[in-house]
């Protein structure tokens, strides 16, 4: 399969945007006051698999040689974006000067990047400036990029979104966004970085340029067009992120420039492809999951929310708007990606373990609860139960389930419970205050399915029953939810909100069944 939009190589990990969470310091989980955002501090070892992505990427020939290879290093393909980040950030912690003077040229210098350019041009596009070789990039090519790219900012304008900050006289010589055309191979689509030094303490906003394949008809899963359209919605989604806080979790950047493509470009629908690593798809994984293909899969979440609170402004959700302005280093209250989420939810007076507890119920049965989701996959069931006339009721069981993930179970009648018969469901779970959650949906065999909250005590227990009998009901579904969001934040390997590690991974949650007559 051809690599997606951002990505070099679709099957391996983003290990460096899992290393940007390496930090010293710790703060108070999501439900705290806001935490400004540290620099993240971390290991030697993060700023040289930083150093070897971007230059496997952007030089190499220079990377292969100085670190005594015949080839570039395929073992940790990532975001481009992310991967420039991330060296930006860690690129004090190289340890010799040769190695920090390669990042200055990689971090300092503005394409081209891999090759020189036999005739650079530049041209002015209303608010954009387009640089490019015209021995590789012909002028039609480069007005269509033109206009894709003053469309992207226009809509995001429109929408109230920050603009991407200018960056003056400097890199591209005025004010304007600036876009180069460079050759970056069969691999890349794009990317967006910065050539400012973020301030710390923060804020946290920087300004951005952002580059483009000048090639992309090696990429057949759509037209170069198409490509374009789809690279620049995500791409320039990240420089008005890098206006509102540059160092914000990696699951919350991608998920929500994924989830810019398809509200931007909905029939292009290339972000499709990461529903296999979606919370659809693993929804027993932490949402908020910093590293590997989830954090494009996460886009579905956002998708959900904006189909669940479809209020528009200039033709954009402004659900997301609003989150990222919550999250904003600049003037806002600079929470992080889950705090922000979960603010804004109880703006629209909706908890986060409601929300994604009925988020996980919605994915079992996508065709219905998307508006396009009959292409969509459906969620699986943890474990199905079959009850019987002989075989009335299960014993005690237990689910173990990590932060913001959900678990589904599907109990069946079997012979012998035609009619009159309901199911008594029981639930022992962590306190509510941790974010637990259980709803009970019932599959009737003629009808739309009907989901039930399950009221839980302080202590998280609780009882419910519903209909059972095989003549009007397919089966019952149990979803349990942990929406725990308490984490020991800026931590060295933390891989979720805050850069940190979760307090609420592995609760114990515990149910059974039982028939019984009406």
């Amino acid at each position: 399969m051809l690599p997606g939009p951002r990505l070099l190589f679709p099957t391996l990990i983003s290990a460096l945007s899992t290393a940007l969470v390496a930090g010293v310091l710790t703060a108070a989980p999501a439900t705290a006051t806001a935490v400004a955002d540290p620099e993240p501090e971390g290991s030697t070892a993060v700023a040289e698999q930083a150093l070897a992505t971007v230059e496997a990427a952007l030089a190499p020939t220079a990377g292969a040689r100085a670190e005594g290879r015949s080839t570039a290093p395929t073992e940790t393909g990532t975001d481009l974006t992310m991967a420039l980040r991330d060296l930006r950030i860690h690129q004090d912690e190289l340890t010799t000067s040769a190695e920090r003077a390669r990042a200055a040229a990689l971090l300092n210098n503005r394409p081209p990047t891999t090759s020189d350019w036999s005739d650079p041009q530049q041209r002015d596009f209303g608010s954009v400036r387009v640089h490019w070789d015209a021995g590789t990039a012909g002028n039609q090519w480069v007005s269509k990029v033109a206009d894709v790219v003053k469309h992207v900012l226009a809509t995001y304008d429109k929408a109230g979104y920050r603009a991407p900050e200018s960056d003056g006289t400097r890199g591209g010589g005025n004010g304007l966004f600036d876009v180069y055309l460079d050759d970056l191979g069969p691999s890349y689509y794009g990317y967006c970085s910065t050539d400012q030094e973020p301030s710390d303490p923060g804020p946290y906003d920087t300004w951005a340029y952002c580059a483009f394949n000048t090639d992309y008809s090696w990429a057949s899963a759509h037209t170069p067009l198409q490509n374009l359209k789809v690279t620049a919605a995500h791409e320039i989604f990240h420089a008005v992120q890098f206006a509102y806080d540059y160092f914000e979790d990696p699951w919350f950047y991608e998920a929500t420039a994924t989830w810019a493509e398809d509200e931007l470009y909905t029939s292009i629908n290339d972000n499709r492809q990461y529903l296999q690593d979606s919370p659809i798809s693993n929804p027993t994984r932490p949402l908020d999951l910093g590293n590997g293909l989830s954090v494009y899969g996460g886009w579905i979440f956002f998708r959900y929310l904006t189909e669940r609170f479809p209020r528009t402004v200039g033709g954009l959700p402004v659900i997301i708007r609003k989150i990222w302005e919550d999250a904003d280093s600049v003037t806002g209250p600079d929470d992080y990606s889950i705090q922000a989420v979960t603010k804004v939810l109880a703006d629209h007076d909706v908890s986060l373990r409601r929300v994604l507890a009925d988020f996980a119920v919605a994915n079992r049965r996508p065709a219905a609860s998307y508006a396009e989701g009959k292409h969509y996959p459906q969620a699986p069931l943890r474990r199905t139960v079959t009850l019987t006339k002989a075989h009335r009721s299960t014993d005690w069981a237990t689910v173990r389930l990590d932060h913001l993930a959900t678990s589904t179970l599907a109990v069946a009648p079997g012979s012998g419970l035609a009619s009159g018969w309901s199911l008594k469901i029981g639930v022992d779970l962590p306190n509510t205050k941790l974010g637990s959650a259980a709803l009970v949906t019932v599959y009737r065999t003629h009808g739309d399915p009907r989901t039930h909250l399950v009221k839980l005590g302080k202590r998280g227990n609780g009882d419910a029953k519903v209909s059972f009998g095989s003549r009007a009901v397919d089966h019952v579904e149990i979803t349990l939810t942990n929406a725990g969001t308490a984490y020991r934040c800026w931590q060295s390997g933390g891989a979720y909100s805050c850069h940190g590690r979760s307090k609420d991974d592995n609760r114990a949650m515990k149910w059974k069944v039982q028939a019984v007559r009406s």
